[in-house]
C-alpha cells in the first residue's frame, strides 16, 4: 500500500496561475494524494477555478478562509492533513509529474524525516529557467542520510529554507508541533530552523523536482515596513538554535545568511522607509567576528555582506548609503 502524501497548496489571488499548478499536482504519477487546497481569502476568480477542479478530481480538499497570509494558509492545510507525508506547493508554482512518486521512494527507502530536492527557478529578468542544487551535497550525500548533529556548520546556509524545497515525514511536523508564525512574511525562515534542529534523518535528492515562478507582484516583492519581518525571523531562528544547544555551532553559517538577506531586503525596501531598516539593524548582532568571513568556505557575497555590515555599526546613514556596495545576488529561497 502507498503511503497517502499530503499535498498542501495556500491560494491568495492567482487566477493566472493556478490552473497550471493544479494540472501538475493532479496529473502526478503517485495516486494516493490528498490535494488540500487552502484559499486564503481570494478576491480574484480563484475561488471559481477551485471549485471547478474539486468537482473534476475527488481527491481535492477545499478549504475557504479570511485573508491571513502565507502562513496561516499553510496551517490551516496542516491542521486537516492526513497523509504520512506533506508537501508544500505554492499556487504560483508548479511540479514535476514524478515529484510526489521519487520523493515518497527515497523517503521510504531511507526512512526519512525529510527529503531535500533542487529546483528550477525562473525570473522576469531573466530568460529561461535556473538550476538551484547543492552542489556540495550531490555525490557524499546521495542515499546517505544525515542530520544536524553529523553536519558541518556551514551546512546550514547550503539547504534553501523554502517550505517548498523538502518533503516532511508528518510526524516529524505534528510530534513536535512545528508551525508556521503567523503574520510574518519570511516565515520559513524560522521554520527550516525547527526542522533542521528536530529531524534524525534527511536525504538529498539531486532532482530538480519543483518549478519556482518569481513574480514581480508576489509576495516576496514586498517592499514596504513588512520586510522588517526579517529580523525578527531571525531572532526566532537563534532562539530555536540556542534552546536545543546548537547554537554555538551553527553561529557563524547563520550570521552569514542573515547579513546577506538584511542586504538584500535593505535595497528591496522603498527608499523611505530604508533609514528606519539601518537604525534597527545598527547595534544587533555584537558578537559577530568579521574575521572569519574572509576565508574562502564563504561566497564572495557573504564575504562583501559581513564587510558591509562591520561598516553599518560604525558609520552614520549618509556615509553608509554613499559608500559603494558592489555586489550581484538574489535570494535565498
Amino acid at each position: 500500500m502507498e503511503e497517502k502524501v499530503s499535498v498542501i497548496v495556500p491560494i491568495y489571488n492567482v487566477e493566472n496561475y493556478l490552473a497550471r499548478c493544479l494540472d501538475t499536482v493532479i496529473s502526478q504519477t503517485y495516486d494516493n494524494l490528498e490535494i488540500i487546497c487552502v484559499n486564503d481569502g481570494s478576491t480574484d476568480k480563484s475561488g471559481i477555478i477551485l471549485e471547478q477542479y474539486g468537482k473534476f478530481d475527488s481527491r481535492i480538499k477545499i478549504i475557504t478562509k479570511e485573508n491571513g497570509g502565507l502562513s496561516s494558509a499553510r496551517n490551516a492545510g496542516l491542521e486537516v492533513a492526513e497523509g504520512e507525508y506533506v508537501l508544500f506547493v505554492d499556487s504560483d508554482d508548479y511540479i514535476a509529474s514524478c515529484a510526489v512518486e521519487n520523493l515518497c521512494k527515497n523517503a521510504v527507502k531511507n526512512n526519512s524525516d525529510l527529503v531535500v530536492f533542487d529546483y528550477l527557478w525562473k525570473s522576469p529578468l531573466r530568460d529561461g529557467l535556473t538550476l538551484a542544487t547543492i552542489k556540495e551535497f550531490k555525490d557524499y550525500y546521495k542515499d546517505k542520510p544525515f542530520s544536524i548533529d553529523k553536519m558541518g556548520s556551514l551546512s546550514y546556509k547550503l539547504v534553501p529554507v523554502s517550505a517548498w524545497t523538502k518533503l516532511y515525514k508528518m510526524s516529524l511536523i505534528k510530534d513536535n508541533n512545528i508551525s508556521f508564525v503567523n503574520g510574518m512574511i519570511y516565515e520559513d525562515v524560522p521554520f527550516w530552523a525547527e526542522i533542521y534542529t528536530r529531524a534524525k534523518r534527511i536525504t538529498y535528492l539531486s532532482e530538480p523536482l519543483y518549478f519556482y515562478n518569481v513574480r514581480s507582484d508576489s509576495i516576496m516583492a514586498n517592499k514596504d515596513k513588512k520586510v522588517f519581518d526579517i529580523i525578527e525571523a531571525y531572532n526566532r531562528v537563534e532562539n530555536i538554535l540556542k534552546d536545543s544547544g546548537y547554537w554555538d555551532k551553527y553561529k557563524s553559517a547563520v550570521y552569514a545568511l542573515m547579513m546577506s538577506d538584511y542586504f538584500h531586503k535593505f535595497h528591496l525596501l522603498r527608499p523611505e522607509f530604508r533609514e528606519e531598516f539601518f537604525n534597527k539593524l545598527k547595534g544587533l548582532h555584537k558578537d559577530i567576528n568579521y574575521k572569519l568571513y574572509e576565508d574562502d568556505s564563504y561566497t564572495p557575497t557573504e564575504q562583501a555582506c559581513a564587510k558591509r555590515f562591520e561598516l553599518l555599526n560604525s558609520v552614520d546613514y549618509t556615509t553608509f548609503c554613499n559608500t559603494p556596495f558592489e555586489v550581484q545576488y538574489h535570494d535565498r529561497t
